[in-house]
């Protein structure tokens, strides 16, 4: 079985604990080219039964309907992630975690620790990314880059505190798993207007391949990384704080001006 024999290939071991970012395009278009269809479902359960159930899935099911429109609904609102994070969600086995702008659907030991978060801000370290460092989640990533998926170095950001980053309020209603309706407050690491950053996160990603803290791998034709988060954090906030972000981000001013503190 395809499926099986792809997550084989990297060397998932039983009770790992694994977030799952994807981009589906281009197995969608393997899979057409050799007349078959893509089971997105089938996948996640090649990744529960590597892992088994001493292991924990995460898969990333972010949404801004709660920041840009003022609700949030647990159940039925669709992450702007990916289209296997909303395959979970769709899944009796899988739950979400509670933070409106970056939940996950989980599944597996560590499912109610997960869900049971009630972090305010997003990247907070009582967040799922906080657990993904003191819990050493491999992320692997599937069919797309650092740029794209490495959400995760926002963490490492709000944890160094960078100047150009500010702990913004929304609110709005929020929809419980229950279906109750209530006003909630939560936090974004929003940027400074002022300040263009954009990402260059494959120049970390480089430097993350070369200590051997990530793994660059060509299986079936798909390039996909595995991260050591736990030992990637460190590597990242050394960047942030010594180098001004000069592995991470582009600016449209002089770094000198925004790390001036």
């Amino acid at each position: 079985m395809w499926y099986k024999s792809f997550v084989d290939q990297l060397h998932i071991n039983s009770g790992d604990k694994i977030w799952l970012s994807s981009e589906l395009v281009k197995i969608v278009l393997k899979f057409k080219k050799e007349g078959r269809i893509f089971d997105g479902s089938a996948l996640i359960d090649a990744f529960q039964n590597a892992i088994g159930n001493e292991g924990t899935l995460i898969l990333p099911t972010f949404s801004f309907e709660f920041s840009n429109k003022g609700v949030y609904d647990v159940l039925n609102t669709k992450g702007t992630t990916g289209a296997l994070g909303n395959i979970a969600l769709g899944r009796s086995d899988f739950y979400r975690t509670q933070h409106p702008m970056h939940s996950f659907a989980v599944w597996g030991k560590d499912r109610e620790l997960l869900i049971g978060m009630n972090n305010k801000n997003s990247f907070g370290i009582d967040s799922p990314f906080g657990y993904c460092v003191g819990r050493h989640v491999r992320q692997i990533i599937l069919g797309t880059d650092y740029v794209h998926a490495m959400t995760f170095i926002h963490y490492a950001e709000v944890v160094c505190n960078v100047p150009y980053r500010f702990a913004k309020s929304f609110s709005g209603v929020y929809i419980n798993s229950q279906g109750e309706k209530e006003e909630r407050t939560y936090d974004y690491a929003a940027r400074k207007l002022e300040i263009e950053p954009r990402e260059v996160f494959n120049r970390i990603g480089i430097i993350l391949e070369d200590k051997s803290v990530s793994k660059k791998l060509n299986i079936n034709g798909l390039v996909c990384y595995d991260i050591d988060l736990a030992a990637s954090f460190p590597i990242i906030c050394d960047d942030i704080i010594n180098n001004q972000c000069r592995n991470l981000y582009e600016f449209n001013i002089a770094r000198e001006r925004i790390f001036h503190h």
